[in-house]
């Protein structure tokens, strides 16, 4: 997050007043909002491999485009389905989503494969809503399922589309983590993956989300990525990205020249992927982003140990 934290200090010295605007009081569109400590300092470990990235892509043959190698990452879609839903997610919309996710990671060297149209599917009332399990009963058959269901390594992405989550509660995903292991008898490889809102795929009921676009920003949280309005504030580190605009607000909308930090360089990057925008109005990554999925990819995902 860009900061310009002398100016800031001048307006608050001088007792200048801010307004502050209010957070946006809409239903979170993601559920992936927790970010513990150990995070931070993985974040603060990787700056030297990132800027060494950054350094030999502005050294290549393709330094006008800041090229980085490119990745090979493995995506497996799964459907999870209510009984009286067993045939609301078609394949043609799951075509289309792949398309897009393939199309968008691939302007930032992230070569996005699937071997399947559907790895799984899945039918049952209660799995269908993508709730977390409250009873010994239902945790059991949480972790059968995603025992049975998810596929690859924890460098493999795992889409589960649920029909029957609540509305305007679109997706969450796992943000990579340290010391995990290739067991399933390890939750954080078990239950590593995204869990996505049938309804917001390409062709969806609501405008809002209807392109596809909240897979596009899960799988930003997947691959290491913060939402651009982090912590709700225009001081401290906000995404822990350095060339993203600082937000207080997440978006609504798509509000050209939205400025939720006036005393800090840029307008709210309301095209950024991370951010709440509807679906029409991303368009972008910026170049640390690039930089930070790409470490933490071969960092953490890549990296992580196979139990045999």
């Amino acid at each position: 997050m860009l900061l310009k934290s002398v100016v800031f200090a001048t307006l608050a010295a001088a007792g200048v007043p801010r307004s502050i605007p209010e957070r946006n009081q809409t239903p979170d569109r993601c559920g992936t909002t927790q970010v513990s400590k150990s995070f931070v300092k993985t974040v603060s470990d990787l700056k030297p491999l990132e800027s060494a990235m950054k350094l030999g892509a502005r050294s290549s043959s393709n330094s006008s485009s800041n090229s980085l190698s490119t990745i090979d990452v493995k995506v497996h879609f799964h459907t999870v389905s209510s009984e009286a839903k067993r045939d609301y997610i078609s394949d043609q919309a799951l075509d289309k989503q792949f398309a897009l996710l393939r199309d968008v990671y691939a302007n930032y060297d992230i070569n996005i494969q699937r071997d399947e149209t559907v790895a799984s599917r899945t039918v049952d009332d209660f799995l269908a809503t993508g709730s977390w399990p409250l009873t010994t009963q239902q945790v059991a058959a949480k972790k059968d399922f995603l025992t049975r269901t998810r596929k690859g390594g924890y460098d493999a992405i795992n889409l589960y589309f649920y029909t029957d989550m609540l509305e305007d509660f679109w997706g969450s995903c796992t943000l990579p983590r340290d010391n995990v292991t290739r067991t399933f008898d390890d939750v954080n490889f078990r239950e590593d993956g995204c869990g996505i809102n049938a309804d917001s795929l390409p062709d969806g009921p609501f405008e809002r989300v209807g392109l596809g676009y909240t897979v596009i920003h899960e799988v930003g949280h997947w691959f290491g990525l913060l939402h651009v309005f982090q912590g709700y504030t225009c001081e401290g580190s906000g995404d822990l990205v350095d060339d993203t605009p600082a937000a207080q607000v997440d978006t609504t909308g798509c509000p050209i020249g939205k400025d939720s930090c006036p005393d800090v360089p840029g307008l709210d990057p309301i095209h950024n992927y991370m951010d709440y925008s509807y679906d029409s109005c991303y368009n972008e990554f910026t170049e640390g982003q690039k930089l930070r999925m790409h470490s933490m990819w071969e960092t953490l995902r890549l990296s992580a140990k196979v139990i045999s």
